[in-house]
């Protein structure tokens, strides 16, 4: 499955992980609630739709201890929760990839499409959930949150995967599903296409470009493609 080609001016998406690829918001939500129970803190966690309506309102959740601050943990409880989340959150839980994830990437490798990844999860989480199609992805251009030891922001890897692929930021596109995602494209004079369909249905700018399924994002991306002159061939 290893592809092997040029990479043509222009066409490089970069992906967010969680609520655009993997269907794993109600997975974090279980895991806080199992955390909340060993750590005996009376705290009710919010349902998915509760959690998506927070996230929309612009509430930040990327990376973990954002997450454990949205859903309520005391700070001195989120130090202790976040490396206990990176070493066990794969061991407990196998989030899926939503479906279609495959079928989509395969079609935009196909196309010419360089495939990148930013996100604010883990790599051991990230690599589990999507072993079977990682080798898509430019080993140079995934951005896990424990990458490096100074964990760059969103917009910050964004620029560096330009800069790695020899593109301008304008020639990438981001695909996110949360207002966060939107401005760090933004910060970095990426593209941007948000899902609807992941952990956030509602982007403030009624401009935003958005998918509502896995598959409508191919379709969406050729269209921002021939929307600017510098995604062409």
């Amino acid at each position: 499955m290893m592809i092997n080609k040029p990479v043509p001016a222009g066409r490089a998406v970069f992906f967010d992980v969680d609520g655009v690829l993997l269907d794993s918001l109600s997975q974090h939500l279980d895991f806080c609630s199992i955390k909340a129970t060993e750590y005996r803190l009376n705290l009710p966690i919010p349902s998915p739709q509760e959690f998506r309506r927070r996230v929309a309102l612009g509430t930040q959740v990327g990376p973990m201890a954002k997450f454990f601050l949205a859903v309520g943990f005391p700070s001195d409880y989120i130090e202790r929760a976040v490396p206990e989340y990176e070493s066990e959150f794969s061991q407990r839980f196998k989030p899926k990839q939503f479906p279609g994830v495959p079928d989509l990437l395969n079609s935009l490798t196909t196309a010419g499409l360089h495939l990148g990844i930013v996100t604010s999860n883990v790599r051991k989480n990230v690599e589990t959930a999507l072993h079977n199609v990682l080798p898509l992805f430019d080993p140079n251009c995934l951005f896990f949150f424990d990458r490096a030891a100074s964990r760059n922001s969103k917009h910050q890897c964004l620029s560096e995967g330009a800069t790695v692929l020899g593109l301008s930021p304008n020639q990438c596109i981001y695909v996110g599903d949360q207002p966060t995602d939107a401005a760090a494209a933004q910060a970095a004079a990426v593209r941007f296409l948000g899902v609807t369909y992941g952990w956030s249905a509602h982007f403030p700018d009624s401009s935003t470009e958005v998918a509502e399924t896995v598959p409508d994002i191919g379709k969406r991306l050729l269209a921002l493609q021939r929307s600017t002159a510098s995604l062409r061939d």
